[in-house]
């Protein structure tokens, strides 16, 4: 075999290995790029889900809260204040979760995917911006109208502010644990633009 059929068929080989390693790391992006679009509808499947959740709550507080404190005898401009507060509450989680609810990773375009999660993002962060002050006026009102309407103002006030205290824990706790997941989702769906522009 003269030198140049041996470095053609060193060529030949070479060729070879390179489109075998080629596709190697083909199969490996594909494995990779399944494993975050997985990821990321999973992510999204779960802050869906507690949409649902938080949803249904709101909506279930209004009418057990305004009833049980129009029964108790609070005012009525209290009981309408805080139907209409727990009603903006409900309404604007229900409204940031819709934006988020047909979004499928695997068939969207990923740059819109990204824009409606960043924005579903902030109407989480700047909700407190709104509830927090509203909450407070909400709390004097509810000591003001306490003092006036209850023989019993101080026992009533104590249970009222251990559960605050314990909802106000759960509702923390809730809220920074969607805005964890969204960050999550947010950062595999980076990624997968990344993977694509290679």
């Amino acid at each position: 075999m003269d030198k140049n059929s041996i470095e053609f068929q060193e060529l030949e080989e070479l060729r070879g290995q390179v489109s075998l390693l080629k596709e190697k790391l083909l199969r490996q992006q594909i494995i990779s790029e399944r494993a975050i679009i997985e990821a990321a509808q999973k992510g999204i499947g779960k802050l869906n889900k507690t949409g649902r959740i938080w949803g249904a709550f709101g909506i279930f507080a209004v009418v057990y809260c305004t009833f049980v404190f129009h029964r108790i005898g609070f005012s009525d401009a209290f009981v309408a204040f805080t139907g209409v507060f727990l009603m903006v509450c409900a309404v604007v989680t229900i409204y940031a979760h819709l934006g988020i609810n047909s979004i499928d990773v695997s068939r969207g375009n990923l740059v819109d995917i990204a824009q409606r999660l960043i924005r579903f993002r902030k109407i989480y962060s700047r909700y407190h911006l709104f509830s927090v002050p509203v909450l407070l006026v909400w709390c004097y009102f509810l000591y003001y109208d306490a003092q006036l309407m209850l023989e019993n103002a101080e026992g009533f006030l104590i249970a009222g502010a251990v559960g605050g205290l314990i909802g106000g824990a759960i509702g923390l706790k809730a809220h920074f644990k969607v805005i964890r997941e969204t960050d999550k989702v947010i950062a595999n769906i980076n990624d997968l633009m990344k993977q694509e522009e290679q």
